[in-house]
């Protein structure tokens, strides 16, 4: 368990420093970026975040239903649960710790869990995008 943690905080840590971190430190993303202030920014970016979960979450519950055997279901239950760790060690852990003092720290946290909402809900649909769309 303990390799475990040490790999999942190394790989998150190698993605930081590739540039994906520095980017989202420095206020990077593909919403709420014309607003006029760190309010208005992290409000539109909890009404980005609620539309990429209910993305998701619909996304999931399509292959889901594609998945015909309990360990099917549970090894996507398991992939899930392996996702929501990354988040929140990347955005919650290492964004957060890191722009703690800093204004717009809260929004950059948000952006990181849009993206990361976004990009899961695409990598589910490419993983199945034949039973998903035939």
């Amino acid at each position: 368990m303990a390799n475990l943690s040490r790999l999942v905080i190394s790989l998150t840590v190698a993605i930081l420093l590739n540039g994906y971190g520095a980017n989202a430190m420095s206020g990077r993303g593909t919403v709420c970026t014309d607003n006029a202030n760190v309010r208005d920014a992290t409000a539109c970016l909890v009404s980005a975040l609620k539309g990429a979960e209910t993305g998701m979450t619909k996304k999931y519950t399509d292959v889901e239903v594609l998945l015909k055997t309990v360990l099917l279901r549970k090894q996507l239950v398991r992939s899930q649960a392996t996702w929501k760790l990354y988040v929140a060690q990347t955005c919650d852990g290492l964004i957060d710790e890191s722009a703690k003092d800093e204004p717009v720290g809260s929004a950059d946290v948000l952006s990181c869990k849009v993206e990361l909402t976004r990009e899961r809900t695409g990598d589910l649909d490419r993983m199945f995008y034949v039973p998903l769309h035939d």
